[in-house]
């Protein structure tokens, strides 16, 4: 049986799927197996697969199309290995990423998994940013790391790497989600498992407009879903460990916070709706926000103009800039 299996849940995704396989294929460390599972694709991903003669890579077709979550599912069921990672179709792997996760694992027998620094690219692979939530490497003992997964989640899929037999005490992916599974389920990997975090870049995330992210942050269908993932995971450790009670406060805040965040990228592309929405679960998740001048700039924005609320943006972040240099 191979060390790691690396698996791919693939969708319509053969405008990037290649790259991702290449950058599996072009690894220095050689005891994986590729696994791709197709979600009844309608484009060329069958041809693309089929085009790859390599012993490695093993596809898998599935002809009923199910929710991304249950795809995953199926990654999981199919991985033979004893590490596992999932890759989305249009994510892709830096030149020494499995070598690296492999060496951590095995040399640190306590750790459940590793997850690391990753590029931000666009559609073309350009680096947009590097999302680094730390600065060094960090070790978190099991529960630890809930502590920062809690306000938001800091684990990029494409770098993360975790062991089989953590991922069968976690339990698979909830296919009852449709926006946040991925972050749901390292919450329960952090529950159940120590963790190394490195700052290492080995991986790249990519932002682009046919995403399934997008699409789900255009129709703004998140804000109950994340309310629902926050409150279970909340609730079930809160009964389990009283510590936890004191991050309630924090979590819905960085929630909040999040919406906002929607919010305002709603409302500089025009979707006064979407904007509307996020702000409705801002203040669902902390009533407090509804103390800031930007709540109701942005609410008076997505019932109006639009030109009004950029005016009073600009000149937010003028003043912001203004007191830095003070």
């Amino acid at each position: 049986m191979p060390k790691v299996s690396v698996c791919i849940p693939a969708y319509n995704s053969a405008k990037y799927l290649g790259q991702a396989i290449d950058s599996l294929l072009n690894q220095d460390y050689g005891d994986y197996e590729l696994v791709v599972c197709d979600n009844a694709s309608t484009d060329g991903t069958t041809e693309l697969c089929r085009r790859y003669e390599c012993s490695k890579i093993r596809y898998q077709r599935f002809e009923e199309h199910i929710s991304q979550a249950g795809s995953f599912n199926r990654c999981l069921k199919e991985a033979r290995g004893e590490f596992i990672t999932i890759l989305h179709a249009d994510d892709y792997l830096l030149p020494g990423f499995l070598g690296d996760r492999v060496d951590r694992l095995l040399g640190r027998p306590e750790i459940g998994f590793v997850f690391g620094a990753v590029e931000v690219v666009d559609e073309s692979g350009r680096v947009l940013s590097l999302n680094r939530p730390w600065l060094e490497d960090k070790a978190f003992a099991p529960k630890e790391l809930l502590w920062s997964l809690l306000c938001g989640c800091i684990v990029s899929p494409p770098s993360l790497m975790v062991r089989r037999a953590i991922v069968e005490k976690a339990g698979p992916f909830r296919t009852d989600l449709t926006w946040g599974h991925d972050w749901e389920w390292t919450l329960r990997l952090g529950e159940n498992a120590g963790a190394l975090y490195t700052s290492r870049r080995l991986a790249a995330y990519r932002m682009h407009g046919e995403s399934g992210t997008a699409e789900i942050l255009r129709s703004a269908e998140n804000g109950d879903q994340e309310l629902r993932i926050l409150k279970d995971t909340l609730d079930r450790l809160c009964a389990a460990d009283r510590r936890f009670r004191k991050m309630r406060r924090s979590a819905y805040r960085a929630l909040s916070n999040r919406h906002m965040y929607f919010a305002d990228a709603a409302l500089l592309d025009g979707l006064k709706a979407a904007a509307r929405i996020n702000l409705r679960y801002a203040a669902l998740s902390d009533c407090r926000i509804v103390t800031r001048p930007t709540f109701w700039a942005m609410l008076m924005g997505s019932a109006g103009s639009t030109s009004w609320y950029t005016r009073y943006r600009t000149l937010r972040n003028s003043l912001a800039a203004a007191e830095t240099k003070v």
